[in-house]
């Protein structure tokens, strides 16, 4: 009787001590995951920023193409922030290729095709049938950038473009030695920009229908390609990465600042070596603001942004035709910053509501991805 009354006893004190241990091991195991989610909301709010800033960018096209009267301060800061804007989205999409490698070749390809080639196809055609009613309805004609329609990418399309081409060349760069993959594209975007600043001028720069100086498909390539495989390398020791951006001495922070400031008031050529160790130099400083509690809680509406920046990246450029078009038509004589203001917010809003119904039809979200299932989306972070 003692024995069975002993053996009892123990098997109690077991299960109460095992119950015990679950009850602390799981809030512990919720409180680390918690952490771990936010240490990585800088990378949202980054990546929302940088997006919602491209939408500010082609809104003022759009206006200034149709109105006089702008804001100058409004082409001042998109020329300021154009080393921030676009070098910054392909860096934190080149964050993901190590978990992206990790799936293996199958599934690797097939997230490619599914998330980036995919919305490529369909947003491409998305504005040749855009166009095409509108040559249709107010013969206006098909503009020349659309053709040879899907081999060379439409407008800001380019981004999906460079970024399917980066990832087909990470799967075999990368399994060489990441910072392989670095200093080939390095050593690539400095020949070619050497080579093509001295030999021939029109492979950097061309003049637009506008006159402004872009860059050609060549340029945006190589140059793109060293923030990618950089982020990239990093990206295979993210928590490392993100832990060394978070121990930073704040004066090298600071010193950062001041060397991008003044990178920013010296007549910079475009895309040229100086123009490309400052956009880097500004991630750091960027990536620090971002990674601040304060900053994170004032901003929940960016990180969204950042979480659906494929739905507002693809869709907005349609969005602004349709709706810049009706504006010009209803309001010409309308001031131009009015104008400005009501086609972002109405651009704006039009993509956070597709994004909203992108996670719950999946109808919508064919548009975005070839995936059924409702699942977040981040431009090049999927796949």
């Amino acid at each position: 009787m003692k024995r069975n009354l002993a053996a009892a006893f123990s098997s109690a004190v077991t299960s109460a001590g095992q119950v015990r241990r679950a009850s602390t091991q799981c809030p512990r195991k919720a409180l680390v995951e918690q952490t771990t989610a936010a240490r990585y909301r800088w990378i949202d709010l980054v990546r929302g920023t940088a997006v919602v800033l491209v939408i500010v960018l082609h809104s003022q096209y759009g206006i200034s193409i149709r109105y006089d009267g702008l804001w100058s301060w409004l082409p001042l800061m998109s020329e300021y922030l154009a080393p921030f804007r676009m070098p910054v989205l392909m860096f934190l999409s080149g964050l993901m290729v190590a978990r992206s490698l990790r799936k293996g070749p199958r599934r690797f390809f097939t997230g490619k095709l599914k998330n980036i080639a995919h919305p490529y196809v369909v947003w491409t055609l998305v504005a040749f049938v855009l166009y095409s009613l509108r040559w249709v309805l107010m013969n206006e004609p098909m503009p020349d950038e659309l053709f040879p329609l899907l081999i060379l990418p439409y407008n800001y399309l380019w981004f999906l473009y460079c970024l399917f081409i980066y990832y087909i060349l990470a799967f075999f760069l990368f399994k060489l030695s990441a910072k392989g993959a670095v200093a080939v594209t390095l050593v690539g975007y400095l020949l070619y920009f050497y080579l093509a600043q001295h030999l021939a001028p029109d492979w950097l720069l061309v003049p637009d229908d506008d006159g402004r100086m872009v860059p050609t498909l060549p340029t945006k390539i190589v140059f793109y390609a060293v923030f990618f495989m950089l982020g990239g390398w990093l990206g295979e020791n993210l928590s490392g990465f993100a832990e060394g951006l978070a121990r930073l001495n704040p004066l090298v922070v600071w010193l950062l600042v001041a060397i991008c400031l003044a990178g920013y008031l010296l007549p910079l050529h475009p895309f040229s070596p100086v123009y490309l160790l400052i956009s880097l130099a500004s991630l750091v400083p960027l990536a620090r603001l971002a990674m601040l509690g304060w900053v994170q809680r004032c901003t929940t509406l960016l990180q969204w942004c950042g979480r659906q920046s494929i739905v507002l990246f693809v869709a907005h450029m349609p969005i602004i035709l349709v709706i810049v078009t009706v504006l010009s038509k209803a309001m010409p004589d309308s001031n131009a910053n009015l104008v400005f203001a009501l086609l972002f917010v109405v651009t704006f809003i039009c993509c956070c509501v597709l994004a909203r119904m992108s996670q719950r039809w999946a109808a919508v979200r064919f548009l975005f991805a070839y995936n059924l299932k409702g699942r977040q989306v981040r431009v090049g972070s999927r796949a």
